[in-house]
């Protein structure tokens, strides 16, 4: 009785924090970029651009699973560049960003963020947060061939994106460029055993320059501070089923900002 009362307090407190975040002014940041690996796993079929940044999805993910990756993805996002929206503060942008995904029913298992040090003078973005999900995954014990598997449908999404899919390209560089450039990230989505599984892997960077052109150029990183932000979430289904409605209403205006990419 006294654990579900706990539960039940922590689900009112979820909803009226979701209810109270502000994501009506589109400002900067935060896509999601991915990777490929040779392993003929389980074929990935799905992928989409939401708001500045590219998602993947496992062919077995529910339909459910997939549209609340989605929707807690880019409302945390557009929260995220309400509170924060300097290129500065990226280090505040990511923990507002994770904070959310948390009141959304995402609840990070590990997190990270720190400064970024890459050798040479020059860097393609893209590949780069590929590598940060890479080490995202590897880092937290997952069952079987899953690490591959999220690797794969995160690198699959970007590549296709990078076919330049005319409408999915439209979107995500509208999305990426409306107020400037301040992060790339890279997202994955699985089922593990019935559970939701998201890891995130981005890149946040201070220019020097106006330059626009991020994802798919070489980048010099003489005129760009960088740094790194990795998390893996697992999703918490009670606090999910609680606030989905709630986020919907809430991205109404915005659900341009997620289009489907097709791999």
């Amino acid at each position: 009785m006294y654990n579900q009362a706990i539960r039940e307090s922590y689900v009112a407190a979820c909803i009226e924090a979701i209810e109270a975040c502000d994501i009506d002014e589109q400002i900067i940041i935060r896509p999601r970029g991915l990777m490929v690996v040779g392993d003929e796993i389980e074929a990935p079929s799905k992928g989409s651009v939401v708001g500045e940044g590219t998602l993947g999805f496992s062919g077995k993910l529910s339909a459910e699973n997939k549209s609340d990756a989605q929707n807690a993805f880019l409302f945390a996002s557009r929260a995220a560049n309400k509170l924060y929206p300097e290129e500065h503060q990226g280090k505040e942008w990511y923990l507002r960003f994770r904070e959310v995904m948390t009141l959304a029913g995402w609840t990070p298992v590990s997190k990270y963020y720190s400064d970024l040090h890459v050798s040479g003078t020059s860097v393609r973005m893209d590949k780069l947060v590929l590598e940060i999900l890479g080490a995202v995954v590897a880092g937290v014990a997952l069952p079987g061939p899953t690490t591959a598997l999220m690797l794969k449908v995160a690198g699959d999404a970007i590549a296709a994106l990078q076919k330049r899919d005319t409408a999915a390209l439209t979107v995500y560089e509208r999305n990426l460029l409306e107020n400037g450039v301040g992060g790339i990230s890279a997202g994955a989505c699985v089922e593990v055993e019935g559970e939701a599984i998201m890891a995130v892997g981005a890149v946040r960077f201070l220019r020097k320059n106006s330059s626009t052109q991020v994802m798919f150029t070489d980048v010099d990183i003489r005129n760009v501070n960088l740094y790194r932000g990795e998390t893996v979430f697992a999703k918490n289904t009670l606090v999910a089923d609680a606030v989905r409605e709630s986020i919907k209403s809430k991205l109404v205006p915005h659900k341009d900002q997620i289009v489907d990419i097709d791999i």
